[in-house]
């Protein structure tokens, strides 16, 4: 198990390095001058003129080469420093540390609110197979996996806050304000958590040891929570590890909504003002993430399935 987290964790700073020196690069062949794209976005056009280009450029070494610039950057990344904010004019860290507890507030409830909806609801649809609630559950997995997710926000902003005025329409002004935000965030995840639960259950409901265990009378009760779940809820590990990468992708597009206050409309600001060391410290950090919580889920899925052993990085 140590040589498999010790491969993992070499692959993760593998996967750092290539997304952020795509990143890097991506950025800079975009159209567009960078000095000012930072000015407009802190001073506004009117502002712009040869002397602030000069000044801006001057101030954040954008007259280097592309490749000394990069360079510069990965020896600053490499003793822990992410840079400074073009726009915000502070450390890239600082605002960071600033802006991940929110989104970790609203990924954290639009996760446990898809857990508490989904396995439940995938459970019984399979133990209600091709039954009305059945049918009923697969139509509401197949309609809400298709709507995207800033579709599923102007809804609930028109029919919340705009006709029923229970909600706030946007920003982090109390515990109301997460509601919004949370649900968007959490119905695709919902769908997906369901379908899967449901393919779970039935899969093992077919499988020859549970038929040994109904011969055996015992009773129905024990054999769905005892045999029945516990065989189902590995695979599904798996799937909840990914859906932080669902949280992690969806708030940029959800807190940019919701005006919400966190990495995700920071990175949405990062690329109007082609703020490269935000871009760069929200992608590392959203890629990190993602990476991580996947080597968390495989070690907890080889502690719950004592049927998978890493051996030398491998399962077997």
């Amino acid at each position: 198990m140590a040589k498999y987290i010790v491969k993992r964790l070499g692959v993760v700073l593998i996967v750092l390095w290539l997304v952020s020196t795509l990143t890097y690069f991506m950025v800079h062949v975009t159209p567009g001058d960078t000095a000012k794209a930072i000015i407009v976005s802190v001073y506004g056009e009117d502002a712009v003129s040869e002397e602030t280009l000069e000044r801006v450029r001057d101030k954040f070494d954008l007259k280097k080469p592309v490749y000394m610039q990069y360079l510069e950057w990965l020896k600053d990344v490499a003793t822990g420093h992410l840079g400074t904010s073009y726009k915000y004019d502070k450390p890239v860290l600082e605002m960071l540390a600033i802006r991940v507890p929110n989104t970790i507030m609203l990924g954290g409830a639009a996760f446990l609110l898809s857990v508490i909806i989904a396995l439940p609801i995938g459970i019984l649809s399979a133990l209600r197979h091709n039954g009305i609630l059945d049918h009923g559950v697969r139509g509401f997995v197949l309609l809400t996996s298709s709507f995207p997710s800033f579709w599923i926000a102007l809804i609930l902003i028109i029919i919340f806050s705009i006709r029923l005025k229970l909600l706030p329409v946007s920003g982090m002004t109390g515990a109301a304000s997460i509601v919004l935000p949370a649900v968007t965030l959490s119905v695709g995840m919902i769908a997906t958590t369901t379908r899967m639960m449901r393919s779970s259950m039935l899969d093992v409901l077919g499988q020859d040891y549970m038929t040994v265990a109904k011969l055996k009378g015992l009773k129905p009760g024990k054999i769905i929570w005892g045999h029945a779940i516990r065989n189902a809820i590995p695979p599904i590990v798996t799937v909840l590890g990914l859906q932080i990468g669902h949280i992690l992708g969806g708030a940029v597009i959800v807190e940019n909504i919701f005006s919400w206050p966190g990495i995700g409309a920071l990175f949405i600001d990062a690329v109007n003002a082609k703020d490269l060391p935000m871009i760069e410290g929200c992608v590392l950090l959203i890629t990190f993430g993602y990476a991580i919580v996947n080597v968390i889920v495989d070690i907890i899925y080889a502690c719950i399935d004592p049927r998978v052993r890493y051996t030398g990085g491998e399962r077997a």
